[in-house]
């Protein structure tokens, strides 16, 4: 199938169901997303929970709007940090939203959340009212996401982010009607120029071999090989090949669900006390693994410790499911929305690089990565070609480009093994 729309078309007719860590959703119509797949490393955003709008509003205490210490009433917003982003770009992905009847976004400072740039010019997504824990911060409705793979298709291993990659360049991207349809999500994402985090794929193959860290080498060098694979069999530029699958790695979301074929199974059950066995009809299933884009949540930036909100799932049984942010904590005005990337909200630096082209200051999963050990790893910091101080001292001199984040990595990683007695 060369048309998304007729993959959405697919998918309206098929009954879905959403495997959510344990436990099975139904949902029909274009659900495209419920739970991210409880595997490491391929997963945007942490594991969100299932509630209805019908469901009544948790009771959260909170001081918000209330006198503060007798001293008048307690200032409910942070200074701003952020400039707007007034793009008609952003305008257009906006209005586009909004006439799919998307929540919480908009000009109107009641709206809730706005996308801005910071003071290092890094795009995010920021508060424009308070939220107390427990409030939908934004949703968007489950039409709007794009799916990276055809459900209908049964596939015999999990998709990668190149076979992702593939599928957004044939099925969007390049494809001059659906290009036009989501010209207001697509004219929003990355370019190589602006708001761009090379992964290590982007590396050569002496900067990869700086990175030491076997786990992380080895991932590098087999996407790198994976790209050019499927850049010769699909006849797609490799640097368009490469790019897209940047965008599908650090943008996407990776679910699972389980799909009706519409096949009936005949099953007998084992025989009663009288001897007697029953018949019945089910329908087989299969779960399979589902990549998709969203756009708009996909602005909101990582924190590993200190994210303010969460991914949930609305009404995962009707046609009109949404997927929303809902806060986890309470949030200022003009406060920076963030959630923890990664499956189940893990990600260590050897994941944050690969897939996102970041490392963070502060990730508590790297000592327990590197406590696991294994053949992957470098079981002691002195394992390393390198100390921690010939690290420190080569970025202190200013080392730029990727091999800035080569250090980054080298330096994090070393720091987070346990003190020698």
């Amino acid at each position: 199938k060369n048309l998304p729309l007729h993959l959405h078309e697919a998918l309206v007719r098929r009954r879905l169901i959403i495997a959510v860590t344990s436990n099975m959703m139904r949902a029909s119509g274009i659900l495209l997303l419920a739970h991210l797949a409880q595997q490491s490393g391929v997963c945007a955003f942490a594991p969100f929970a299932m509630s209805s709008s019908s469901s009544s509003k948790r009771k959260v205490k909170t001081n918000q709007g209330k006198a503060a210490g007798g001293f008048g009433k307690k200032e409910d917003a942070v200074p701003v940090s952020h400039s707007r982003d007034e793009s008609q770009t952003t305008q257009n992905l906006i209005n586009f939203l909004l006439q799919w009847k998307s929540k919480g976004l908009g000009v109107d400072a009641e709206a809730g959340t706005e996308i801005g740039y910071d003071e290092n010019g890094f795009r995010g997504l920021y508060a424009t009212k308070a939220f107390k824990k427990g409030d939908i911060i934004c949703k968007i409705p489950s039409d709007c996401a794009l799916a990276l793979a055809d459900p209908s298709v049964a596939a015999t291993e999990e998709m990668s982010e190149v076979d992702g990659a593939v599928n957004y360049l044939q099925w969007y991207a390049m494809n001059p009607q659906a290009r036009q349809m989501w010209s207001p999500y697509i004219d929003t994402l990355p370019t190589r120029e602006a708001n761009f985090d090379p992964t290590p794929d982007f590396y050569s193959d002496e900067e990869i071999a700086q990175l030491e860290f076997p786990m992380i080498v080895k991932k590098a060098l087999e996407r790198k090989e994976q790209i050019a694979e499927l850049a010769q069999k699909t006849n797609l530029p490799f640097d368009e090949v490469q790019f897209a699958t940047w965008l599908v790695s650090s943008r996407s979301f990776s679910i699972k669900i389980t799909i009706d074929d519409g096949d009936l199974v005949r099953e007998t059950s084992e025989a009663d006390a009288d001897g007697l066995k029953g018949n019945s009809e089910t329908y087989k299933m299969r779960e399979q693994g589902l990549r998709v884009l969203l756009p708009y949540l996909d602005m909101i930036n990582h924190e590993s410790d200190n994210y303010n909100s969460e991914l949930h799932l609305i009404d995962p049984e009707k046609d009109d499911a949404w997927f929303a942010i809902r806060a986890a904590r309470p949030i200022k005005k003009n406060k920076e929305i963030t959630i923890s990337y990664g499956a189940a909200g893990v990600e260590t630096s050897v994941g944050l690089l690969m897939n996102y082209g970041f490392i963070q200051d502060e990730n508590k999963f790297d000592a327990l990565l590197l406590k696991k050990g294994g053949d992957d790893c470098i079981d002691s910091v002195e394992g390393w070609s390198t100390t921690l101080e010939d690290d420190e001292q080569q970025l202190a001199a200013g080392v730029s480009g990727n091999m800035a984040n080569v250090l980054r990595f080298r330096t994090k990683m070393k720091r987070s093994y346990p003190p020698t007695e």
